[in-house]
């Protein structure tokens, strides 16, 4: 049940009315958004529904323990049923595969022969994200800092809360059970933002992410060898500005339809493709994974508190730790290096501008702001073509044709290129347009406001192309 239909439509419509009608029993209102939400999950497949189920009485018992036990051998006891719960989850059904058949080809590297099983096994959806999240339940409930969820609805509904399930944000404790322990608000807290995000979520993905899937990236990557070397260029690109509409596109679906059930969910993207160096870049890119990351693999590594070296060890292993939860393949492993190299490279300046006692609050010229905006974008772009490409070796592929200026093959549609133009016009001022338009339908009687959503949305469904290309983070 992806967003953008007339199915999902129909069951927020469904949902989102009884939820209002419901709101003074705030018990009732609570329980019926986790019936809505289980009833979403068994949408994609109902096969996995047991497992959120499982993975919420763990995690629920586990942050019990943590706030019950007092001594500190009791609640590294509980901290570490919960991490071995949870990544024991996620690796049986998202890694084991993985691990048997890298396990297999590295013994016949040496003439042996592993004969290790493979489990037929369907991916549950959005397996990585409440995995994570529940980690950092349990992790912050260990460390004092987070909250711990008044009873077992409020914590089920802290798992599974539909608009952010599948695809994210990661939310932490302190982002949602103080709005489920709250009264529910008597109306909708902002309905000119929450129809602006829903407006900009649909043309993002329904319209840009899904033309540019269908008129040049899905192709391009399918068979880059029918392809020109310029048409490879383009489609990397085009496949950049893509996942940042899909993602961004999906977030901004949830934090509206969030928002029209009463409930705030964090932003998760600020202008990332504005970055001019690796650390701003992975600051404003999903920002909720991006902080987890550091609060719960970089910092206990030790962040930059043990030298130079290993900081760079640090931000290597992270971003490694970052590509495999995208997915178990060594092309996500790759991405995943690549960044990792990023950000030590651009922590090895900072310090080299500290050893040379340089003012580091001096700000850059204008021309090195753009030289390093570009590398930037650059780097970016070349890591895409290993998380798009079906694997390592194709990745190489593609960028081995991409690099042969007289590789020639079919050319791309000129369209592609004011798509991608429109994608980085929205990536510096997509906020700015909503705020705009949010102010312009303020300014409108208020009976005129619905008019000119559904006129906008009408637009915005008129120029979708056909179909709706999948979510790329569905698989995660």
């Amino acid at each position: 049940m992806q967003f953008p239909t007339l199915e999902f439509a129909t069951f927020f419509a469904v949902t989102a009315s009884i939820s209002w009608l419901i709101r003074r029993r705030r018990v009732y209102q609570k329980a019926w958004l986790l019936v809505a939400s289980y009833v979403f999950y068994a949408g994609w497949n109902w096969q996995v529904l047991g497992l959120i189920l499982l993975a919420t009485l763990l995690n629920f018992g586990a942050g019990e323990g943590l706030t019950r036990v007092r001594s500190l051998a009791g609640k590294r006891a509980w901290l570490a049923f919960s991490l071995v719960a949870n990544l024991g989850l996620l690796g049986t059904f998202k890694y084991f595969n993985f691990f048997s058949e890298s396990f297999g080809d590295l013994a016949s590297i040496f003439g042996l022969s592993a004969h290790l099983p493979i489990l037929q096994l369907v991916l549950p959806a959005g397996i990585s994200f409440y995995t994570f999240q529940n980690i950092a339940y349990c992790v912050d409930l260990y460390r004092g800092t987070g909250l711990k969820a008044a009873n077992l609805l409020d914590f089920a509904l802290f798992t599974a809360f539909f608009p952010k399930l599948v695809a994210g944000p990661i939310c932490r404790s302190r982002d949602l059970l103080p709005q489920f322990e709250a009264d529910a608000p008597n109306a909708v807290p902002d309905v000119g933002r929450a129809a602006s995000l829903i407006l900009s979520g649909l043309f993002k993905k329904a319209v840009l992410a899904t033309f540019l899937d269908t008129h040049c990236v899905s192709a391009v990557f399918g068979t880059p060898e029918n392809y020109s070397s310029v048409a490879l260029w383009v489609a990397m690109v085009a496949y950049t500005i893509q996942i940042y509409a899909d993602v961004s596109g999906y977030i901004d679906l949830a934090r509206g339809l969030g928002l029209l059930l009463g409930i705030y969910i964090p932003e998760n993207f600020n202008h990332p493709y504005a970055s001019t160096n690796s650390g701003e870049y992975w600051r404003r890119w999903h920002i909720t994974l991006s902080s987890w990351l550091r609060d719960y693999i970089y910092f206990p590594l030790g962040g930059s508190r043990r030298g130079n070296w290993r900081t760079y060890f640090n931000l290597l292993l992270t971003m490694l730790v970052c590509g495999f939860w995208h997915g178990a393949d060594w092309k996500f492993v790759m991405w995943g290096a690549i960044h990792g190299v990023a950000l030590a490279l651009y922590r090895m300046g900072l310090d080299f501008k500290r050893w040379r006692g340089l003012d580091m609050k001096q700000p850059d010229p204008p021309w090195h702001l753009a030289l390093s905006w570009l590398y930037t974008m650059a780097m970016v772009c070349f890591a895409r073509v290993f998380f798009r490409a079906e694997n390592v070796g194709a990745a190489w592929a593609y960028i081995g044709r991409m690099l042969s200026p007289s590789a020639a093959g079919t050319g791309f549609e000129l369209l592609v290129l004011p798509a991608i133009a429109i994608g980085f016009l929205i990536n510096f001022w997509g906020p700015d347009l909503r705020r705009w338009f949010i102010g312009t339908s303020e300014r409108l009687p208020f009976a005129a406001r619905p008019v000119l959503w559904f006129a906008t949305g009408m637009l915005i469904l008129a120029l979708k192309p056909s179909g709706i290309a999948p979510y790329i983070y569905f698989k995660f």
